[in-house]
């Protein structure tokens, strides 16, 4: 073994590859906001959850389509972004599975012989091996997900920021993989209601960005093309920022 030199630049610009996630609440734009990305492919997972979005949603009623589906999608060159609505359910049915096969109607029922910090060990390799699949496929990939309360102690000081909704370890292995962490939420503005992407750390979540031009940014989303928010953060334009103090909450 050798000792490596200098590494080249780093990647810089508009990602073409890489995992991205975005948390939030039902019907903060999630879906909405992932959907407007260039050349993307949503494998919707939850019943009914695109039907009221334009683009391309391929509706997925089971965890063996949705592995036929994703490999096609990888494969096929007009699919850019792949969208993955929402890791939340995906999760839960490698839950299913896994209970299955050790003969238990849930993860969470006890057997005799049945190992159960084994099954959730199982659970957390099913992610990772997808998590990994995703980030060497070549696409850019948005991983939907639903926020996870923080956790507060007796004095209501955080002890676990918000978070991905994935049980067991399963959602630290996601986002410690992810290049991008963003929160979608909405604020009654006026008489209007506005729209935010905000990957601003800090102690009330997990959101933030190893994506410079991401980094501790909030963006106003509009509501005909969002990814046009997105974009501009990369071509240099802040007129889409929204104030700092719009970030933190969720």
């Amino acid at each position: 073994m050798e000792l490596i030199g200098r590494r080249p630049a780093p990647k810089k610009g508009l990602p073409t590859d890489g995992l991205m996630i975005l948390v939030g609440l039902p019907k903060s734009g999630k879906s909405k906001t992932a959907a407007s990305w260039p050349g993307s492919y949503v494998l919707e997972v939850e019943p009914g959850g695109g039907d009221r979005i334009d683009g391309r949603i391929h509706d997925i009623k089971s965890l063996a389509e949705f592995r036929e589906a994703l490999k096609m999608v990888v494969a096929d060159p007009s699919v850019k972004t792949v969208v993955i609505d929402s890791i939340d359910v995906l999760s839960d049915w490698f839950e299913d599975e896994i209970a299955r096969t050790a003969g238990l109607s849930s993860m969470t029922e006890r057997k005799a012989g049945v190992d159960g910090w084994a099954l959730w060990a199982e659970l957390r390799k099913k992610l990772e091996a997808l998590v990994n699949y995703l980030k060497a496929c070549g696409k850019f990939v948005i991983l939907i997900a639903h926020t996870k309360d923080p956790k507060l102690d007796g004095s209501g000081s955080i002890v676990i920021p918000a978070g991905i909704n994935v049980s067991g370890k399963g959602a630290g292995v996601i986002a410690a993989n992810a290049d991008a962490i963003g929160n979608c939420f909405k604020r009654q503005i006026g008489p209007t209601t506005k729209y935010f992407l905000s990957f601003q750390g800090g102690s009330l979540g997990i959101w933030g960005s190893r994506i410079p031009e991401l980094e501790d940014k909030t963006v106003e989303l509009p509501r005909e093309n969002p990814y046009s928010a997105f974009a501009a953060l990369f071509a240099g334009d802040e007129s889409t920022a929204a104030p700092k103090a719009a970030g933190g909450a969720k």
